[in-house]
């Protein structure tokens, strides 16, 4: 491997460190967020309808018929009486249900939970120091 073809092995490996430093910077930044609690629904209103269509129909076919040869009687009466009827009932039914909102109830951490916490801060802190560490020693001397 000649000097030219080192630095640029050396410069390329820097730059591919940045950008895993950045990378992971990135993530972890995008993980620093309040909590947001979702909004539920509180009051839940429930419309159904109904339909209902019925026939109410009279057919009423009434004749008389007397016919007489003697005398020439004749009477014919016919009487038809039709009565459409349909009637379209809509029943709407209203009904509100209010649901009970659940609410965080914030438990204190153990000692050992926080213990965790702290000491992870800590040797995330350590782990980026020893990282720089070994870069300026590799690379700079």
């Amino acid at each position: 491997m000649t000097g030219k073809e080192y630095q640029e092995a050396k410069r390329l490996l820097n730059i591919g460190c940045i950008a895993i430093i950045l990378m992971v910077l990135i993530m972890l930044l995008h993980g620093c967020s309040s909590v947001r609690y979702v909004p539920v629904e509180t009051v839940k209103i429930e419309y159904r309808t109904r339909d209902s269509i019925r026939h109410d129909s009279i057919y009423k076919h009434d004749s008389v018929y007397i016919k007489e040869k003697g005398d020439t009687i004749y009477k014919y009466i016919k009487q038809v009486e039709n009565r459409y009827l349909f009637i379209n009932k809509t029943d709407t039914v209203l009904q509100t249900d209010s649901v009970q909102v659940p609410y965080p109830v914030e438990k204190k951490l153990t000692k050992w939970e926080s213990i965790k916490l702290d000491m992870g801060g800590w040797m995330f802190g350590a782990l980026i120091v020893l990282l720089l560490y070994i870069l300026y020693r590799r690379y700079i001397k």
